[in-house]
């Protein structure tokens, strides 16, 4: 359970800091978002991915779950990436 809690959280905050760059709100949103909305979603991102490390190495110990984290890290942005590169298609089969 401590594996998929770290990478549920580490996804949900590359994710958030994904739509923090207005250009990618622009793709996945429609619009630009305010500043001070931003500024949540940056925030709600680093503290994801923080908690993913607390309960990391809560669950597994710090040296080795100091591992766990960055390998499931390494998996949440690969998964952001592509999607991100397959954003249109993505798009369309969500929107026809």
């Amino acid at each position: 359970m401590t594996h998929v809690a770290t990478f549920l959280l580490s996804l949900g905050g590359f994710v958030l800091l994904l739509l923090v760059i207005p250009r990618h709100q622009q793709d996945w949103l429609g619009r630009k978002l305010f500043p001070r909305q931003r500024r949540v979603l940056r925030l709600a991102g680093l503290a994801m991915l923080a908690l993913a490390f607390i309960v990391a190495g809560g669950g597994l110990g710090w040296a080795y779950g100091a591992i766990v984290w960055f390998g499931w890290l390494t998996m949440a942005a690969a998964l952001v990436v592509t999607a991100n590169a397959n954003r249109a298609r993505i798009m369309r089969r969500v929107r026809p």
